[in-house]
C-alpha cells in the first residue's frame, strides 16, 4: 500500500504538472487570440475621414506628415522654369515635425514642393500655415499657392488653384484653367478678371493655420476652408485628369517681366523671409 500510495502520488504529481502546463498553454493561446482581436479592432494605422467631402471620399491613398512631405522638394527644378523666380528658397522640417517652405525675402526667391504622384478623381486635404505680410497682417505674403496641375501637359489636363494669393491684388482667389493649347486658355475664377466668375460661398483665407479641402473629379470641383465651402464649379471643362499637388511661393520681383505676367505691380511680396508650414497632407480616392 505504501508503494502504491507513493506511485499514485507521483502520478498525481505528474498529472498536476501536466495540468499546470496545459493551463499555461491555454493562457498563452488566449492572450494571442485577444491580441489578434485587438489588432483587428484597433489597426496599427489609424483611418481618417476628411473634414469635408466625406460623402465623396473612398479609400485613403496618401497620408503624409510634414516630415514626409519634405521629400517632395522640387525647388531647384520648378523655380528655374521661368524668368521671374530663382530657386533660393529652402524646404525643411521644424521642431514640431511640420514641413516648412521659406523664401529669402529677396526678389524672385522661390520655393516649391510637388507630389511625386498625380491624382485624378480625389478628395485632398492639407493643414497649412500661411505667412502674413509684415506690413499687412491680414494679407498672405508672396505669390503663395496650393494647387493642382500637370506641368508637362498644361493647359490640356487643367489647373486648379485652391489657394492663390494673387500678387496684383493681394487677395486669395480660386480658379480653374484649361484649354486645347497655351494660346486659348479658359479661366473660371473668384476674381473679376476672367471669363467666368465663380460664386463665393464662405469667408476667404487669412494668414495662419487653415485646413484646405479639395473635392475634384471629372465635371466638377469644390474648395473648402476650415470645413466651410468657399466655392465650387461644375463644367465639362473640368477634366478630372490626373494632376500633381503643388505648394509654391515666390517673392514677385518689381520688374516689367513680372508685371506683364501678373497684370500690374505686385502688392504682397515680403522683403523678409516668409515661411509656409504644413502639418499633413492626405488624399482619398473619389467614391
Amino acid at each position: 500500500m505504501t508503494i502504491s500510495r507513493t506511485a499514485g502520488h507521483r502520478v498525481n504529481q505528474r498529472n498536476r504538472g501536466f495540468d499546470k502546463r496545459y493551463i499555461a498553454i491555454l493562457a498563452v493561446v488566449a492572450v494571442v487570440a485577444v491580441a489578434g482581436i485587438a489588432y483587428a479592432v484597433w489597426p496599427s494605422s489609424p483611418s481618417y475621414t476628411p473634414m469635408v467631402g466625406a460623402d465623396h471620399a473612398g479609400s485613403l491613398v496618401l497620408n503624409d506628415s510634414g516630415s514626409q512631405l519634405v521629400s517632395w522638394n522640387k525647388t531647384s527644378s520648378y523655380c528655374s522654369s521661368d524668368s521671374i523666380s530663382q530657386p533660393t528658397g529652402t524646404v525643411s522640417t521644424d521642431s514640431s515635425g511640420d514641413a516648412t517652405l521659406t523664401t529669402t525675402g529677396k526678389p524672385s526667391s522661390c520655393v516649391a514642393m510637388i507630389s511625386p504622384n498625380a491624382y485624378s478623381a480625389s478628395v485632398i486635404e492639407a493643414d497649412i500655415d500661411f505667412p502674413a505680410l509684415p506690413s499687412k497682417p491680414s494679407t498672405i505674403a508672396n505669390w503663395t499657392s496650393f494647387w493642382l496641375t500637370n506641368q508637362a501637359t498644361w493647359p490640356v489636363d487643367g489647373e486648379l488653384d485652391a489657394v492663390e494669393a494673387a500678387p496684383v491684388t493681394g487677395k486669395n482667389t480660386v480658379s480653374w484653367h484649361s484649354g486645347p493649347n497655351e494660346s486659348s486658355v479658359f479661366v473660371a475664377s473668384t476674381d473679376t478678371f476672367h471669363q467666368t466668375r465663380l460664386p463665393i460661398k464662405g469667408p476667404n483665407l487669412t494668414p495662419g493655420w487653415h485646413v484646405v479641402d479639395i473635392v475634384y473629379t471629372k465635371g466638377s470641383f469644390a474648395v473648402y476652408y476650415d470645413g466651410q465651402e468657399y466655392t465650387s464649379y461644375s463644367s465639362s471643362k473640368v477634366t478630372g485628369s490626373a494632376l500633381n499637388i503643388l505648394l509654391t511661393s515666390t517673392v514677385t520681383p518689381k520688374s516689367d517681366a513680372a508685371w506683364n505676367l501678373i497684370g500690374g505691380p505686385e502688392v504682397n511680396s515680403a522683403t523678409s523671409p516668409a515661411t509656409i508650414a504644413v502639418k499633413y497632407l492626405r488624399v482619398w480616392s473619389y467614391k
